[in-house]
């Protein structure tokens, strides 16, 4: 991932990043404005995969080094989707395998049920954006990593959250690090935050809990048809894996061709944690189960 490349996604300056050939595998990564998940959470996937797949991994608006919304009224998980399904058409990729985590698996799922033309499979990961509420999902985890930050962005502040969400510290690597630094003193991220510090639980959460219960009753009256991978951290402390169930068991009532796994010693950066082995399932189901 060190060739990044810029596209016009309606006006939107978008950075993404592109390799392999053959079926398209869209990453989706997670994380909403401001924050410094990127296209670069992906690193330990994308060259594996790309070796199975013709892999797109994106920064969403407003994170990474795609532009932030042009007004206030852009910071919702509305934007988010429709930004995500443009970039797929103005990149020209056609029925593509589209990868969420987190707050990025809910314009997965969202697109796969507006433009199921669009869409061949979908892979859910960790996502308490897209699963129904419940109680045991802690209601602070966030605001409590973003108390008390330094004047300006350093190291420690930068790897709070994924410490803080991951079993294993292994995979947060130097590159890792240095990645999301070099993102939260970008001044159109520091923007995108302080931007959020009104529009957080005033517009950007009623907007996607609303999006959350549309896109449930849509997969419960089979508009999802994709067959759907459901990935997840057994040790998530932020999207407990009573989510991950009850999500599985909601899809597979509707989607003939659906799976679950669940991966023990691993928080919520599964998808990092456990690469190799989360890529395999990944081809194997893409597949049908044969390589």
């Amino acid at each position: 991932m060190r060739d990044p490349k810029f596209i016009d996604v309606d006006g939107i300056k978008t950075r993404y990043f592109e390799a392999g050939k053959g079926e398209p595998l869209v990453f989706i990564h997670g994380g909403h404005f401001g924050s410094y998940y990127n296209a670069y959470h992906w690193n330990l996937n994308f060259d594996d995969l790309s070796s199975h797949f013709h892999v797109y991994a994106l920064d969403k608006i407003g994170q990474g080094h795609t532009d932030n919304p042009k007004s206030d009224a852009g910071y919702t998980m509305t934007n988010t989707i429709e930004h995500v399904c443009q970039f797929v058409r103005v990149a020209g990729i056609q029925r593509a395998v589209l990868m969420g985590h987190s707050r990025g698996a809910l314009p997965a799922a969202r697109i796969a049920c507006d433009h199921p033309e669009l869409v061949k499979a979908v892979v859910l990961v960790d996502t308490n954006t897209l699963a129904a509420d419940h109680p045991s999902t802690p209601t602070n985890f966030y605001a409590k990593l973003d108390e008390n930050p330094p004047p300006a962005p350093n190291e420690e502040f930068v790897r709070r959250e994924p410490e803080a969400n991951s079993y294993s510290k292994a995979h947060i690597t130097r590159d890792f690090v240095e990645q999301m630094l070099s993102i939260a003193r970008l001044p159109k991220i520091q923007e995108a935050r302080t931007r959020m510090e009104h529009l957080l639980q005033r517009q950007f959460v009623p907007d996607a809990k609303k999006k959350k219960y549309e896109t449930l009753d849509m997969i419960r009256d089979g508009r999802l048809k994709a067959p759907t991978l459901v990935l997840w951290g057994l040790n998530d402390p932020s999207a407990p894996v009573i989510l991950g169930h009850q999500l599985f068991q909601h899809v597979a009532y509707a989607v003939p061709r659906a799976q679950f796994h669940v991966f023990n010693r691993a928080g919520h950066y599964v998808f990092r944690e456990h690469a190799r082995e989360l890529d395999r399932v990944i081809v194997d189901f893409v597949r049908g189960g044969s390589d």
